[in-house]
């Protein structure tokens, strides 16, 4: 009889696959609780952390004095605090040009950017200006602002500061549980036998990889806006001077002056008449031509009427010519 050989692979493989099952409901049930509050979110994290990874998970947050102080708390409290600083400073300079340049040069002096800059020279009808936005460490703004004031006059500034201290711990914390959860995934993934497993690890550990990185680069845009306050300064230059009122013409005080005045005036009247003739001699010779035509026209009516017939003489016109008057007697009216 051959001996019958039993191949344990079966169990295994559905071992594995309880394992790899209960391993994404553990990691789905620490990622669901990523949204609990900060304080608690930090202390299980850490605790996780340790356990599992034998590192100290708690870098940024506040230790409790030793003796502990109330006074040392506050202030360990207060260095921890994540502030944002934004300000808009209008300021009335000389030269906004020349201001601009010393602007950027006091805000790389003092560690910081230029991020935007434009400018508008000034002209007869406008006043030249210059706006910049600069980037300053947050512990530079103070003196950075006193060294505006010797620029020229401040007309205008609002400093804002917003506390991120809570959106900044709330995003250390969900990235410290996704480190862990990557941490995870990659040990799933060394462990995977089939692949169906390597295939759900992989993907698993992609996504959680893709969120982390997003979520690190938010912290770090919001690290940089801590680090970095927002100015934006405007740069006037000087109001214009008042234009001088124009004085009205007087009439001529003298005879040279009424002489002169005369003089331009019969210019003025000779100048405009010559405009008018200019302008009415087209149409002059224009006149002068039709009235030609209809001159000639009657005239050789008249000489047609005249000679009559072609090559037959008009017909003589008699008239009467009244011859003088019979004289009369007067004895003949006269009453016998």
């Amino acid at each position: 009889m051959t001996p019958t050989t039993r191949h344990p692979a079966p169990q295994l493989r559905a071992r594995s696959t309880r394992l790899v099952v209960a391993g994404i409901i553990a990691l789905s049930a620490v990622l669901g609780g990523c949204s609990a509050s900060g304080d608690d979110m930090s202390a299980a994290d850490e605790g996780g952390t340790s356990g599992a990874l034998g590192g100290d998970a708690r870098s940024g947050t506040a230790e409790q004095p030793a003796d502990g102080s109330v006074e040392q708390a506050a202030s360990t409290s207060d260095a921890d605090r994540q502030v944002i600083q934004t300000g808009d400073v209008r300021m009335t300079v000389k030269d906004p040009l020349d201001a601009a340049d010393a602007v950027v040069v006091l805000a790389e002096g003092a560690g910081g950017r230029v991020d935007d800059r434009s400018e508008h020279a000034a002209t007869k009808d406008d006043v030249g200006t210059a706006e910049l936005t600069i980037r300053l460490p947050a512990d530079e703004v103070s003196r950075a602002v006193d060294g505006l004031r010797e620029l020229g006059t401040i007309d205008e500034l609002n400093l804002t500061s917003e506390d991120v201290t809570g959106t900044a711990q709330d995003l250390d914390a969900r990235i410290r549980a996704l480190q862990l959860s990557v941490a995870r995934m990659e040990d799933l993934l060394t462990r995977a036998t089939t692949n169906e497993q390597l295939i759900a690890a992989e993907s698993a550990l992609t996504e959680r990889q893709s969120s982390l990185e997003q979520l690190q680069s938010e912290r770090a845009r919001l690290a940089e806006k801590v680090r970095l306050s927002t100015i934006h300064v405007v740069l006037y230059g000087p109001e214009l001077a008042p234009v001088a009122p124009v004085e009205p013409e007087t009439g001529p005080q003298s005879f040279l002056d009424g002489l002169a005045a005369g003089w331009a005036a019969l210019v003025d009247v000779a100048s405009g008449l010559a405009i008018v003739v200019g302008v009415l001699l087209p149409w002059l010779a224009f006149g002068g031509a039709v009235a030609a035509l209809v001159v000639a026209a009657v005239r050789w009516n008249r000489r047609r009427r005249a000679t009559g017939p072609i090559g037959q003489p008009a017909p003589a016109v008699v008239t009467s010519v009244p011859g003088p008057a019979p004289s009369v007697s007067p004895d003949e009216h006269e009453p016998r």
